[in-house]
C-alpha cells in the first residue's frame, strides 16, 4: 500500500492509501506501489491515469508532476477528471471538432492548440471507455 495524494489548483482532488497506481509520465507509464524508490518525475501534457484500490479506477489527468517519498506518492496536476464524470458526447465532439481543424488547415487555425484538443478529447474518451467497461 502507499499514501496517494492529488493536488490541483483547486485544492486536495484524493488522499488515501491505495494498492497501486499508473501514471502517463513524459518517458512512459509508471506504475507506483508501496516501497517505491523516490522519485521525481514529469507527467505527460495529458493522459489516462489508473488507481487500484481492490478495482480499478481511471482517470483523466492533465499536466502535472509525480513526486514519490517516504512512503507517499504525490500528483501534482493541472485538471484531474473521474471516468464516471466525462460526458462521453461532449468528449466525441471535441475530438471531432480537433480533428476538422486540423485536417482543414485553414489560415488563421492554431494547429498545436488543435492537437492538444485533440489530445486531451481522447485521454478523455479513452478513460470514460475503460472506467464504463466498453472496450
Amino acid at each position: 500500500m502507499i499514501r496517494l495524494i492529488i493536488l490541483t489548483p483547486n485544492g486536495v482532488f484524493l488522499d488515501k492509501e491505495v494498492e497501486r497506481f499508473v501514471v502517463p509520465s513524459t518517458k512512459g507509464p509508471l506504475e507506483i506501489s508501496g516501497g517505491y524508490t523516490p522519485i521525481i518525475a514529469a507527467l505527460d501534457e495529458c493522459g489516462v491515469m489508473k488507481i487500484t484500490m481492490g478495482k480499478s479506477q481511471y482517470y483523466a489527468l492533465f499536466q502535472g508532476t509525480l513526486k514519490v517519498e517516504d512512503g507517499r506518492a504525490f500528483v501534482m496536476c493541472n485538471e484531474i477528471e473521474d471516468g464516471y464524470s466525462i460526458d462521453m458526447a461532449r468528449a466525441i465532439a471535441s475530438r471531432d471538432r480537433a480533428l476538422d481543424r486540423i485536417q482543414k488547415m485553414e489560415e488563421g487555425v492554431d494547429v498545436k492548440r488543435a492537437k492538444a484538443s485533440l489530445a486531451r478529447a481522447l485521454a478523455r474518451i479513452s478513460v470514460k471507455t475503460l472506467s464504463e467497461g466498453l472496450e
